[in-house]
């Protein structure tokens, strides 16, 4: 085996003070200089049309109404492009992902700086073997980085294909053409390391060692015995290969999945608007444009069509959505993927047609709703933001379904028991349908004062329809009263001049209903001095602290985990720490809209803790014991996006497998923060286990006041109705 080239007797123009640099676009004749800058030309010509169609197909949106925070999306883009922040958490995908990119930035900054050192030389008029800035330490620092990262890259391309070919998950969308390129990068990398050791034999390159990968490769070469006349020939030979193989992937990228790269880039930074809220629409939008929500691809915004392109079908929405898991006809990927083909339709219509206006031919398409995406899909949607959560690429399925429910609202294609809660919303100001002035039945025996009675407070205590009106939910705000009471908080409630939130309204798609209702709560709420909110109910504090301030309502709205937490960290819970805890063993269910949705996560896990009397723990305490999908990261109970009003059978209704989760862990208590989450995990327990139960943080903390706290209890059986009165 001869190793004379890396013997300094064989390296010819080793010389003692010799800089450490290499020529760039050595061993590659003028006529092919020539012939790979047109080629480079050709190639970008055709990745520059590649963009030019996609936006043009964005701009068949409309104009975004909310605006971009630059600020914000410095940051996002720092965070969720550069760092990839997004990406994590998914195990050998996230890996791959990671290193991938990270290989992928390092080795395109490391083709930049080559580009420019050529061009400025060559400007300068310096010879080839006179480099600018390519020399000495940089040039040590950069051979090393590129050959580090250079590996990197060829890890997270090999595990990407391994993964691909050995684990066909149903939620990853599978195509040739991902083969290809996949396949495609791999012999990018490889090609460019036998390059630089072939290179390294024809240059007989001083300090050879500095790029070590190519001086392994260089080794291998002579091994097998390629000299220096063999090495100059193959190394033209497949720098050609390298080119080639490097300008179709840039010529390839608008064209296939690899969009994902500039389409995620512009999206992610774009995406800064709060998760929880949606974007309102006003009756001089209505009145101009003669339409409600999404009936056409052209009706959603340029941001929205943009994020159709972010979207590379990698499945996470469609894991963590529970529709999904429950069976429903909802996945969020293809929900976005329809959505795209939908768009691409439009554009080889126009193509067909020779038509340059792709907006034009949106008629001669299939039509969005019905053909493209089905009512039945639609209306499943939780809206519990699971999907938003967790797109790597800042894609948001949840805004396509809540905009196509505002046209199906307003072409009244809703139909049974949603479409008459909101209709009892509208006449009556809550879904049940029961009269307002029965609202503060609820509060009979326990004193309750209200803003006429005490005008001085300095906590509203926001009910909610469901505490007022369902016999079991109504357990929760009694509790909530004594709490209060215990702490002596200077609260008071509205009575029966509170109104539904028209949280569950807007996320059905009745916009002008929610804003009806909103600003019906706003003028109470402005007319009795409200400054601060405390609400046991997520969606009503998701509302009140999102989508109020779009009406005009600015308020400090805390959860009651929070509010009761900061209670107990004073000393102003008169808790009985003698007792012994009503379960030993208690599970928490995380509601989406407050720990999703808002972050909230650690305070209700406090008040349970706190309620167990587990001060100092020992053999036989009670103990929280977590499910699986806890925290942000919580699976809904299919209670939310109006999905309450749905007649589902129990065993039909989504979240069942949350139920089993639940109950797998053999907790005695199921604990919740959210009167959804408590009726349908209440129904979902009951038909399964009857000596389990479901009860609020609430709830169980007041168990735990020492006597007279609160000044007595008058709560309703725990096995009284969920359901409410249907009139």
């Amino acid at each position: 085996m001869p190793t004379d080239l890396f013997r300094p007797s064989s390296l010819a123009l080793v010389a003692e003070g010799n800089p450490l640099m290499r020529e760039v676009f050595g061993n590659v004749p003028k006529i092919s200089k020539f012939l790979f800058y047109v080629a480079a030309a050709v190639a970008l010509g055709i990745f520059a049309y590649g963009i030019y169609r996609r936006v043009k197909l964005w701009r068949m949106g409309r104009p975004s109404s909310t605006p971009i925070k630059f600020g914000t999306a410095a940051r996002q883009w720092l965070t969720n492009v550069l760092l990839q922040r997004r990406v994590l958490g998914r195990g050998l995908a996230s890996v791959a992902h990671v290193s991938m990119f990270s290989g992928f930035v390092v080795l395109f900054v490391g083709t930049l700086l080559i580009a420019l050192e050529h061009i400025l030389a060559d400007l300068l008029g310096r010879e080839p073997s006179n480099p600018l800035f390519h020399k000495g330490l940089y040039y040590a620092i950069y051979e090393v980085l590129l050959d580090a990262f250079g590996l990197v890259f060829l890890f997270g391309c090999t595990l990407f294909l391994f993964r691909r070919m050995r684990h066909r998950q149903l939620s990853i969308d599978h195509n040739a053409s991902d083969y290809l390129i996949i396949v495609s990068l791999i012999l990018i990398g490889i090609t460019g390391y036998v390059v630089e050791g072939l290179r390294i034999i024809e240059a007989e390159t001083v300090t050879p060692e500095v790029s070590f990968v190519g001086l392994a490769g260089a080794q291998l070469f002579e091994s097998f015995g390629i000299d220096q006349p063999a090495a100059a020939l193959w190394h033209q030979v497949l720098w050609w290969a390298h080119a080639a193989l490097a300008l179709t992937f840039i010529a390839a990228m608008p064209y296939t999945r690899l969009l994902h790269v500039l389409a995620g880039s512009l999206n992610l930074p774009a995406q800064t608007k709060q998760m929880g809220t949606l974007v309102p629409i006003s009756m001089e939008e209505v009145e101009e444009t003669g339409m409600i929500g999404v009936g056409s691809i052209t009706d959603f915004t340029a941001r929205e069509l943009l994020a159709l392109d972010a979207c590379v079908s990698c499945g996470r929405c469609q894991d963590a959505c529970p529709a999904f898991e429950a069976g429903k006809p909802l996945s969020p990927r293809d929900v976005v993927q329809d959505l795209r083909g939908h768009m691409m339709q439009i554009a080889a219509t126009a193509k067909a047609n020779g038509s340059s206006d792709d907006s034009g031919n949106a008629a001669e398409c299939a039509a969005l709703h019905g053909d493209t995406i089905g009512e039945d899909t639609i209306w499943s949607c939780t809206t519990c933001s699971a999907c938003v959560d967790v797109c790597p690429l800042g894609v948001r399925p949840m805004d396509y379904l809540t905009d196509m429910r505002r046209f199906l609202i307003g072409e009244g294609s809703l139909r049974g028991s949603p479409a008459t809660a909101l209709q009892k919303s509208q006449r009556v100001g809550n879904p049940w349908g029961l009269p307002p002035d029965e609202r503060f039945d609820w509060a009979e025996g326990l004193d309750v004062p209200t803003t006429t009675e005490r005008p001085d407070f300095d906590v509203l205590y926001w009910v909610g329809c469901a505490a007022s009106y369902d016999r079991r939910v109504q357990k929760v705000a009694r509790s909530v009263v004594r709490l209060l009471k215990a702490a002596e908080v200077n609260f008071a409630v509205l009575g029966n001049d509170e109104r539904c939130t028209g949280e569950s309204a807007r996320r059905m798609g009745d916009e002008f209903l929610f804003q009806e209702l909103a600003m019906q709560n706003v003028e109470t709420l402005s007319e009795n001095k409200v400054r601060k909110i405390v609400t046991h109910c997520p969606h009503c504090f998701n509302s009140l602290q999102n989508d109020y301030p779009q009406m005009g309502g600015e308020y400090e709205v805390i959860h009651h985990s929070q509010f009761l937490a900061e209670l107990a960290d004073a000393g102003r819970l008169p808790l009985d720490e003698s007792g012994e805890a009503a379960a030993k063993k208690i599970t928490f269910h995380d509601p989406c809209y407050l720990a999703r949705a808002n972050g909230i996560t650690e305070e209700p896990r406090q008040l349970v803790q706190l309620s167990m009397n587990v001060s100092s723990p020992s053999a036989g305490s009670p103990a929280i014991v977590e499910m699986p999908r806890n925290g942000r990261q919580t699976a809904c109970c299919g209670g939310g996006g109006g999905r309450m009003w749905f007649d589902d059978a129990v065993d039909e209704r989504i979240g069942q497998s949350r139920v089993d989760e639940a109950l797998a862990t053999g907790a005695d208590t199921v604990a919740v923060s959210c009167p959804f989450c408590l009726v349908m995990m209440n129904d979902g327990v009951a038909a399964k286990d009857e000596n389990t139960q479901v009860r609020d943080i609430a709830e169980i903390l007041a168990d735990r006041l020492a006597e007279g706290g609160g000044e007595g209890n008058g709560d309703v059986s725990a096995t009284d109705s969920a359901t409410g009165d249907d009139n």
